[in-house]
């Protein structure tokens, strides 16, 4: 693990490969306020925030603990359990597809696990934003990468921790909302911030911003975007796949509102494709594999039923 001392209260631990079983960089970020702790973020389970906790222990054990969920994906939630006592603050969407995903993930995902996972969901939601004027922290609603993400905002330092909502060379895009993701990464970079950081990606700035922000334009206007191969990891082939896939989620989802049964839905719609829930595993494979014609011909036997 990499550990960055970032201006004068915030540290970046690192999880690097071979320090958990998830490949590549994430980052967990602790702020030192002077009335508390913030952790933005908490990775895998508890086994990958032991060496967190013993890091606050040698150096803040007086202090309160706030956990901030960046957004609901299970690299960033499945560590909250080891935090009995600490309130989770996050946007209110968040804990609402954390509650509608948790079972679905970790039954797909949990090989990636690090330690026991205990599902601990926000117990404070926030809608626009979050103030802790004391400590010169805000949460802030940014959504984009999913419709639940945001940032947190340490306004003493200058740092924005920005979950995945930035990523080298492109983000992974979750949400269907490619103007309200375009509008969310325009208005950072009309803050003023001097570092900012990255989930995936580490200490960025704003030229990986405004990369970002091209990206994302590029797509919602279906423009040519072409990576040598392998330089993008995959990941603009995925959101191309993702975003037909996510067309028909929508659809599914809009008539039934609240009552959406996103489980159902899921097993229903690979069903008729001939997809198991023993290969949820493997889903982001099966979904780049299947030609659009087929999820067109899934949708209208779905809606037959």
């Amino acid at each position: 693990m990499l550990i960055s001392e970032i201006g004068k209260r915030g540290t970046l631990f690192t999880f690097q490969d071979g320090d958990s079983p998830m490949g590549g960089d994430t980052s967990v970020y602790l702020i030192s306020g002077k009335e508390r702790l913030y952790l933005c973020d908490t990775y895998l389970g508890i086994g990958s925030m032991k060496p967190i906790i013993d890091y606050i222990d040698r150096r803040y054990s007086e202090k309160q603990l706030v956990v901030f969920n960046s957004h609901s994906d299970f690299d960033h939630i499945w560590g909250n359990g080891a935090f009995p006592t600490s309130d989770v603050i996050s946007h209110s969407k968040t804990r609402k597809r954390m509650q509608e995903r948790w079972k679905f993930d970790y039954n797909r995902l949990s090989r990636f696990r690090d330690g026991e996972v205990i599902e601990k969901l926000p117990n404070i939601t926030f809608n626009s934003n979050m103030k802790f004027e004391d400590d010169g922290i805000e949460f802030r609603y940014a959504p984009g990468h999913t419709a639940c993400s945001s940032v947190c905002i340490d306004l003493e330092d200058s740092v924005i921790f920005a979950g995945d909502l930035i990523e080298e060379p492109v983000p992974v895009i979750l949400s269907s909302d490619l103007i309200t993701y375009y509008e969310t990464l325009k208005s950072l970079m009309d803050m003023d911030f001097e570092t900012l950081i990255s989930a995936h990606s580490g200490v960025s700035d704003r030229t990986l911003l405004s990369k970002n922000i091209e990206y994302v334009k590029s797509l919602f206007l279906r423009e040519r975007i072409e990576f040598p191969e392998g330089e993008d990891h995959g990941a603009h082939e995925f959101n191309v796949k993702h975003l037909v896939y996510l067309k028909y989620e929508d659809m599914a989802r809009e008539p039934e509102g609240s009552g959406f049964n996103f489980d159902a839905f899921k097993k229903r719609f690979w069903e008729i494709l001939g997809v198991g829930q023993d290969m949820m595993s493997i889903e982001s494979k099966l979904m780049m594999d299947t030609p659009e014609e087929d999820f067109e011909r899934a949708w209208r036997e779905y809606c037959k039923e």
